[in-house]
């Protein structure tokens, strides 16, 4: 965004210099040799130079949250760890050793489209906005495949109709971990190559 917004900047600033040369009667008459003619003609030729950056960033990526990962209340372990897992397909793992509270769990799910046909990179993981409390173990659900390690790289492109992608991770909480209602974050990017 900045360098877009840098670029327009500098855009205006050479068709505002263009045109007062041009408007301008005095760089006429001291120019007999037409120069400001050729510099408007090097600065026009610059300007479109600077919009093609501009105007070729139309490919567009839409990630839409379905619902996001979420994992159920459950009591913490005194003695060690406490792990719960929520597998892509929104069940609960064999990992899991903590007692629940509830069964209001469910994987994430995106609708991923795109205007391109261009491959895409997928990658998924953890913001450690939590302390003590880290997201582990991450699946992804794409196109009939599950991925295990990020970035993954070379995907088929969703395309317009879009595709849906389903995720899951383990939340650990380590035993020093301090109780009460944790919110763990993950970031989910996808870019087109």
């Amino acid at each position: 965004m900045l360098n877009e917004y840098i670029s327009i900047k500098i855009i205006i600033i050479i068709i505002r210099d263009s045109l007062m040369q041009m408007i301008n009667p005095q760089v006429q008459a001291a120019d007999p040799k037409n120069l400001c003619s050729r510099r408007f003609r090097y600065k026009t030729m610059l300007l479109f130079g600077l919009m093609y950056p501009i105007a070729g960033v139309e490919a567009q990526i839409t990630i839409t949250e379905i619902q996001a990962l979420k994992y159920p209340a459950v009591i913490k372990n005194l003695t060690g760890n406490t792990t719960v897992v929520i597998n892509w397909k929104g069940q609960l793992g064999n990992a899991t050793n903590a007692t629940l509270f509830d069964n209001d769990y469910h994987q994430g799910r995106y609708l991923v489209t795109s205007d391109t046909s261009l491959p895409i990179t997928i990658d998924f993981f953890q913001l450690s906005n939590e302390t003590k409390i880290n997201l582990k173990t991450f699946r992804l659900r794409y196109k009939n495949k599950t991925y295990k390690s990020f970035p993954v790289s070379g995907l088929t492109n969703p395309g317009v109709n879009g595709v849906y992608l389903d995720i899951g991770a383990k939340v650990v909480a380590g035993k020093k971990s301090i109780a009460g209602q944790k919110y763990p974050q993950y970031t989910l990017t996808i870019e087109e190559q």
